[in-house]
């Protein structure tokens, strides 16, 4: 976990002033405790794709939370489909498995 004195130090190429827009715009989501932000490696890392997008694409403040979003949902379809992967390829999961045979079968689509 890094303070967010530590986090700042960490991206010269930025402001704390543009830091704390990102968190206030939920741009980035630091843990917050007793009023301080604690960062871990996902949130510098966020931090760069944020500097890259604007930077070196041009994308501007009002397009960057389209962006951002855009790009969590992907990532969680990544995920998603990981799961659903490990889920057909094993039997550690005979229920969900179970339901998805189901519905390749019938071609329903219905959430786990």
């Amino acid at each position: 976990m890094m303070t967010f004195e530590m986090f700042c130090l960490n991206l010269p190429e930025v402001t704390s002033t543009e830091i704390q827009f990102w968190i206030a715009n939920e741009w980035l989501r630091p843990q917050e405790k007793d009023g301080s932000y604690y960062f871990q490696e996902i949130d510098q890392a966020r931090a760069y794709l944020i500097i890259e997008l604007r930077d070196d694409l041009g994308i501007t403040e009002d397009a960057m939370p389209i962006i951002l979003n855009l790009l969590d949902q992907l990532y969680t379809t990544r995920r998603q489909m990981k799961y659903l992967c490990e889920v057909i390829a094993t039997d550690h999961y005979p229920e969900p498995r179970q339901k998805l045979r189901h519905m390749m079968k019938d071609e329903v689509i219905v959430d786990l």
